[in-house]
């Protein structure tokens, strides 16, 4: 290789370097950010299918599937920070699967409760049952460039809410990430 060539390769590999680690910065100063909640009344399927939008670049290479599915809730919850976190459950969801895999996100109503349960799930290999409570802690991760920051901004904006998130088994293959507690909407009629 010429020495011009020697030198736009190591240009690009530093160039590389510097968006990784500027990712990681970013990552690391939303987790270290104040979360405070401002409530308003979100369409739960209008905000999951505008983020599995934001995800076809990541998905369509890989022929990955999304679907959005459950009930057409409306629920009370903090509009960017929700997406926030259905971002980063359906981005670990997408680093999880690898070439044609399936993820359905859903939301459904708890029967006789004012609440509703979240669930992101993919088909995966799935968190041993050691690492399920481990991986919403900072810098845990399960990814060879993950920041560990990604499912601990989910358990932080989670808490803000009040509500509860878990990590279990999707028999047969893959994983599960549940949300607890999500606040129906009380929609007033005329």
């Amino acid at each position: 290789a010429s020495a011009r060539e020697d030198i736009r390769e190591r240009a690009v590999a530093i160039m590389d370097e510097s968006d990784r680690v500027t990712a990681q910065l970013n990552e690391f100063i939303n987790y270290s950010r104040q979360r405070d909640v401002r409530l308003v009344t979100v369409s739960f399927q209008k905000v999951a299918a505008e983020v599995a939008r934001a995800l076809t670049i990541d998905t369509d290479d890989a022929e990955i599937t999304i679907r959005v599915g459950g009930d057409d809730l409306l629920i009370e919850a903090d509009e960017p920070l929700l997406r926030q976190m259905l971002f980063n459950l359906m981005l670990n969801a997408v680093q999880a699967v690898g070439r044609g895999g399936f993820i359905e996100v859903s939301v459904q109503k708890v029967e006789g409760l004012e609440e509703a349960t979240l669930e992101v799930r993919d088909n995966g290999p799935g968190v041993p049952p050691d690492k399920r409570t481990e991986i919403f802690k900072p810098y845990v991760t399960m990814h060879q460039n993950g920041t560990g920051l990604g499912l601990a901004i989910v358990q932080q904006i989670v808490s803000a809410h009040g509500w509860e998130v878990e990590c279990a088994a999707n028999e047969p293959q893959g994983a599960v990430f549940r949300v607890r507690h999500l606040k129906l909407a009380t929609v007033k009629r005329p």
